[in-house]
């Protein structure tokens, strides 16, 4: 293992130069070469070996490879900050070596996200433009990195603009390893917030797409408030909301059942909770819409839209804070065939309810420390306290109706208590709802 580290140190042109006649020989030559750094050093070691000859006034013991090696580290390790980078580029600038500016080209593109970093890198690159390889200058002359910060803003304005926007990268020289790095990371969160102002559903379908073409896993927090952040005092179009839901849910997974990556910030916690709140909100919205269609769909019901309009009050302010929507046979299938007629909306999912009619569906919602199953046609509507023994629990893949039946609380229905409250046609269910959910949660619409 050691001896391949070795050769793959050591330089491919004196390999060239020389007449190995055996692998003897090879081994002997690359010896000496193995010398340079220790075969089991780690890249943290290294690191620190490295700042330590720096900071004494040895960087001239260095190889050009640990120079390289340092300055590509900027941005990826908390090791180097801002007096170490000075260090750094101290040493770059004496050795008088061109080949080492990608490598601080790549830093700027590392750190960007640090003003401090970037500011110091920035200045140094823009001392040593014309030295800077042809593709890097292409980029910086078109994005304008090396002039200021503004310049972000307007390669963003540009960008979403752009009718093709892969056409427009490259031209502007944005290759993939500029949108992997923190300064792409930046651009793609600029391009976004601007998307979602200018409130064109098809231009943000293309642009989401394109910010998180390549990405693995699930993104950091900064992409989800860059999309929901305005909608906290506003609310956007249907079409709008429907490209936002469907590409938070796929990245981010429904907030009603992960917990999403946390923001930065003293008040990190209290924006991420904000950003979910919204989402959950649209979520429920959307599935109380898709409730009360099935419902128009499945039933001779004359009380969807006495439904709709009750419930919806309760969604808009918020007051839902978690819902599973459950659906027999007949139900699921018109559902599966709403959401193929749809575009984007496979964030849509629901569970299974067994042992009833198969047209029959129910709308299990949490509103305070109260949960509700609200059942259509005929079926009534029933309350639990969220610690009673018999509440039914939320994203369950399937229920029996038994389960969305038994246990419930007793509720005022008239001058009587019963475990339920049916619709009938005179509307008075209504007032009978509103009462009894603010007895048992204070809330009232």
């Amino acid at each position: 293992m050691q001896f391949l580290k070795a050769l793959n140190n050591f330089s491919t042109k004196r390999v060239t130069r020389l007449q190995l006649p055996n692998v003897t020989a090879l081994s002997k030559v690359c010896k000496g070469f193995d010398g340079a750094s220790s075969p089991l050093e780690d890249d943290q070691d290294r690191i620190k070996r490295i700042l330590y000859l720096i900071r004494t006034g040895e960087a001239a013991l260095l190889v050009h490879r640990d120079i390289r090696f340092i300055t590509v580290a900027i941005g990826s390790t908390d090791l180097i900050g801002s007096g170490e980078i000075s260090g750094i580029l101290v040493e770059v600038e004496r050795r008088h070596d061109h080949r080492l500016l990608p490598a601080v080209f790549k830093a700027l593109l590392a750190s960007y996200r640090e003003q401090r970093l970037r500011s110091s890198l920035r200045a140094f690159l823009k001392r040593h433009a014309s030295a800077l390889h042809g593709h890097i200058r292409h980029f910086s002359d078109q994005s304008g990195i090396l002039d200021a910060d503004d310049h972000l803003e307007a390669v963003a304005a540009d960008l979403s603009a752009a009718k093709d926007i892969y056409s427009f990268c490259l031209k502007k020289g944005i290759g993939s390893n500029i949108l992997a790095s923190n300064y792409g990371t930046e651009l793609k969160l600029a391009v976004i917030r601007r998307a979602v102002k200018l409130g064109d559903a098809k231009s943000l379908r293309a642009i989401l797409g394109w910010a998180f073409a390549s990405a693995t896993g699930t993104p950091i927090g900064d992409y989800y408030e860059a999309m929901l952040s305005p909608f906290e005092a506003e609310v956007p179009s249907l079409d709008v909301q429907k490209a936002l839901m469907s590409t938070l849910v796929l990245k981010f997974g429904d907030p009603r059942i992960v917990d999403w990556p946390g923001l930065l910030g003293n008040d990190g916690e209290m924006r991420r909770e904000a950003c979910a709140a919204i989402l959950r909100r649209w979520l429920s919205i959307e599935y109380l819409d898709l409730f009360i269609k099935i419902i128009e769909k499945t039933a001779e019901d004359r009380q969807f839209r006495p439904r709709k309009a009750f419930w919806l009050k309760y969604f808009e302010k918020g007051l839902i804070s978690d819902l599973t929507l459950v659906l027999a046979s007949d139900a699921n299938r018109i559902a599966r065939k709403m959401r193929g007629e749809l575009n984007n909306a496979e964030y849509m999912k629901w569970a299974t309810l067994n042992s009833a009619l198969p047209n029959q569906s129910v709308l299990l919602m949490r509103l305070g420390d109260l949960v509700i199953a609200e059942w259509s046609h005929s079926g009534a509507m029933r309350f639990w306290k969220i610690t009673d023994k018999n509440v039914p629990k939320f994203h369950n893949d399937e229920y029996f109706s038994s389960a969305l039946r038994s246990g419930s609380l007793k509720v005022k229905v008239g001058g009587n208590f019963r475990d339920s409250i049916i619709h009938h046609d005179n509307g008075q269910w209504m007032a009978w709802a509103r009462n009894a959910i603010e007895y048992h949660t204070g809330v009232r619409p």
